[in-house]
């Protein structure tokens, strides 16, 4: 009876511990505008766009805070971080600032968008590589130890687009598991000159089915018509040139960061939500789109914060309560 007293009270004083989910309410987004770094940021469509941004942002309950350099002190405070399409060789990271992603990341609870833009060469950039494009995200994703990549090439979809095979829109939206909650009352989705997303998986690049998986999954995807391009020198790292099929547009992964963390999340996209014809775009050549439902939606179940079962601090109060009670029902037993 006393023993039973004991566990009951052990389980009374742990229960209220556990931690499932924290409101995204009052989160704070931030967005990388490094001068000269994002692509389409200095036009006044791109400023529009981000202002349009940061208004729905705002309005969903997210403080903004822009952030004109990547450091350990920019990134204090912050629960999400909007990376952009980048513009030239000139835009690429520093080792600084990856490490202060990683760092910032790997406290846990802390959610990351990671855009990206086509190997389509700009008029002016070196035509025979563009790699860089693909390659800066994906120094990110590897530091943050995702699972998710971008493809070094561009995805055309003569099906479904508005009016040109680079300009995609979503063919398929993902419904199933919290990929539903991300994707929801948002179909149709503009990805204009996109590239798409594959894996990273024992030190190789592979396609995104050898990663998907419970924690790792589709948001968007083309239609089976999905054709790979490819606009300079740079071979893709998966997929051929001129290969078709059903490519993702976008994902999302949440990776677990141990059991005294939150665990950290992630969303991947072949287009960004910074520039001109960017993802949130409502209408495109008279066709009305979701895009910036679904950035709200990702928003909310990126900052909301999943774990850790147990903090450090818990653990240790826990470990005194025990051991309280085993003292407890040893003194009681030799009275």
């Amino acid at each position: 009876m006393k023993r039973s007293i004991a566990l009951f009270l052990i389980a009374a004083l742990i229960a209220p511990i556990i931690v499932f989910g924290i409101s995204a309410q009052g989160k704070v987004v931030a967005i990388d505008i490094t001068p000269g770094r994002v692509k389409d940021l200095d036009t006044e469509w791109g400023q529009k766009n981000l202002k349009w941004l940061e208004g729905n942002l705002t309005a969903a309950g997210f403080q903004v805070k822009e952030i004109t350099e990547i450091t350990p002190e920019a990134l204090q405070g912050v629960d999400a971080l909007i990376i952009g399409k980048l513009y030239d060789y000139n835009s690429v990271f520093s080792d600084a600032e990856i490490q202060a992603i990683k760092n910032w990341f790997l406290e846990g609870g802390k959610f990351i968008w990671v855009g990206a833009d086509s190997d389509y060469t700009e008029p002016y950039l070196n035509p025979d590589d563009i790699s860089f494009k693909a390659d800066e995200p994906n120094k990110i994703l590897a530091a943050i130890g995702s699972s998710l990549r971008l493809e070094y090439a561009s995805l055309e979809d003569p099906t479904t687009n508005i009016g040109a095979g680079y300009r995609v829109k979503s063919h398929e939206a993902n419904t199933a598991g919290f990929a539903g909650q991300i994707t929801k009352n948002a179909p149709v989705v503009l990805f204009h000159g996109p590239t798409f997303v594959i894996g990273f998986k024992n030190g190789q690049f592979v396609p995104f089915s050898e990663v998907e998986g419970p924690n790792v999954v589709w948001l968007y995807r083309s239609s089976p018509d999905g054709t790979v391009v490819s606009h300079d020198g740079v071979d893709p790292k998966v997929h051929s040139v001129g290969e078709t099929g059903q490519f993702v547009e976008a994902a999302a992964e949440i990776i677990d960061l141990g059991l005294f963390k939150p665990k950290g999340k992630v969303i991947v996209t072949g287009e960004s939500l910074l520039g001109d014809r960017f993802i949130g775009t409502p209408e495109y050549h008279g066709e009305k789109l979701q895009g910036m439902t679904f950035i709200i939606n990702a928003f909310i179940w990126g900052t909301t914060v999943e774990g850790p079962a147990i903090s450090m601090t818990m653990l240790i109060a826990i470990v005194v309560i025990i051991i309280i009670v085993i003292v407890a029902l040893v003194f009681l037993r030799k009275k």
